[in-house]
């Protein structure tokens, strides 16, 4: 399966906030960075074509700030086992550009660009968490310089290519 992750570059400040709760409630914490996905998993009938659409993509993409100004839980259709995540969601200044990117990479239907801080397989915990994070006290801002395609096999994440954005 493919993926392909944006990992914006954080403040050293927010970076450890976010470590840290990744920390304790990511199960994916030592297999992926922090990151906005931009194309969820899936098998590629031809991973060759995938990483030059990709990469082209990239080339005509500008770098670009980013700003997560809200915490919020929504439901993960994409992984049954970790079903409720805690997020960062994008603000509506940043949630723009990274909608137009999924749908530049192929993405359908509804987006909500956001950063996923942790995962859980039952509602209640991932309630609990959220009481407990409460309300974002500042923007968490960051800037996104390349798109990642994730090799994921047998359950094991690996990045197997980087595009610097270019344009």
């Amino acid at each position: 399966m493919l993926a392909v992750i944006a990992v914006p570059q954080f403040s050293d400040s927010d970076a450890a906030w976010i470590d840290t709760i990744r920390r304790a409630h990511d199960p994916q914490y030592e297999s992926v960075a922090a990151h906005v996905t931009l194309v969820f998993p899936f098998e590629s009938a031809d991973p060759d074509w995938f990483a030059g659409h990709v990469e082209a993509i990239a080339a005509v993409t500008v770098p670009m700030d980013v700003t997560f100004d809200r915490l919020a839980r929504i439901d993960n259709p994409h992984q049954p086992k970790y079903r409720f995540l805690n997020v960062l969601l994008a603000d509506e200044a940043s949630a723009v550009p990274l909608a137009a990117l999924y749908r530049s990479l192929g993405g359908k239907g509804d987006y909500e660009p956001h950063v996923t801080l942790t995962r859980f397989g039952a509602v209640f915990s991932a309630k609990a968490l959220e009481r407990q994070l409460g309300a974002l006290g500042a923007p968490v801002t960051g800037r996104i310089e390349a798109l990642d395609i994730l090799g994921i096999h047998h359950g094991a994440i690996r990045r197997e290519q980087r595009f610097p954005l270019a344009g």
